[in-house]
């Protein structure tokens, strides 16, 4: 009952709909429950072609919500403004996977996932939520929204090789050509390739399932987010691995 609750509640909020208030009558206590609110929305909204990391604390196993292809582009990417509530950006590194990844009873580590991972990418994460209190949202209420997701830009990249370059790079993300963030390395939850290893055993773990050829697995912000207005465009950067672009009209 309080799964296809919360489902609709969330579902109805997606724009046109009006944007909710947390609904305090629905008990939210456990993430069991909160990934699977999240895992019905996203079956209703699209067809799931990846995931995402989020809600990254540094030292715990990164959580996740669907990518869907119908919210997802290829660089250059163009949407539009009234499709979302808001719309931030992040500056994240993505992998395609070029092999399956079978479920199994052991842990991978990181040097069994890296000959399944075709290419690394530059990419962008269009943030929105569904709450009108975002970002003051409580951590199982943004698990069951998806991780506060919008869109998602998958730029240019890499052969992935051991994915050894994800931990230090660096990164310049310019709005209207005026750098609004830039670093290198720095990512919150610590090395994204571990991220990736940590997602992926998680996620095994708790559903009993793999991974297909193809998926796409973008691994989380490197700094924050940044507001992003209609007319705007915006260009990212990550030296020797690739670039995204994005307009939102």
């Amino acid at each position: 009952m309080l799964i296809d609750t919360a489902a609709n509640h969330l579902l109805a909020a997606y724009p046109p709909g009006k944007l909710i208030d947390l609904p305090d009558d629905l008990p939210l206590n456990d993430v069991p429950t909160a990934y699977a609110i999240q895992a019905r929305i996203s079956s209703a909204l699209g067809t799931h072609s990846g995931w995402k990391l989020g809600g990254i604390v540094k030292g715990e196993v990164p959580r996740y919500s669907r990518l869907l292809a119908e919210w997802s582009q290829a660089s250059p990417g163009r949407f539009v403004r009234n499709d979302f509530h808001r719309v931030y950006l992040e500056p994240e590194l993505a992998v395609v996977l070029g092999a399956a990844i079978p479920a199994r009873k052991a842990p991978y580590t990181l040097a069994e996932i890296a000959p399944n991972v075709a290419s690394l990418h530059a990419a962008i994460e269009l943030v929105d939520s569904r709450f009108i209190a975002w970002p003051e949202v409580p951590p199982l209420w943004q698990l069951a929204d998806g991780l506060s997701h919008g869109a998602f830009v998958l730029g240019s990249g890499v052969p992935a090789g051991d994915l050894t370059q994800m931990k230090n790079a660096t990164y310049c993300m310019s709005l209207d050509d005026e750098v609004v963030l830039s670093g290198c390395g720095n990512h919150p939850g610590g090395d994204p390739a571990e991220l990736l290893v940590a997602m992926v055993n998680d996620r095994i773990r708790r559903d009993g399932e793999g991974f297909v050829a193809g998926e796409v697995i973008t691994t989380g912000t490197f700094d924050g987010v940044v507001e992003m207005l209609a007319g705007q465009r915006v260009h990212l950067d990550f030296a020797g691995i690739g670039e995204a672009e994005v307009r939102v009209d």
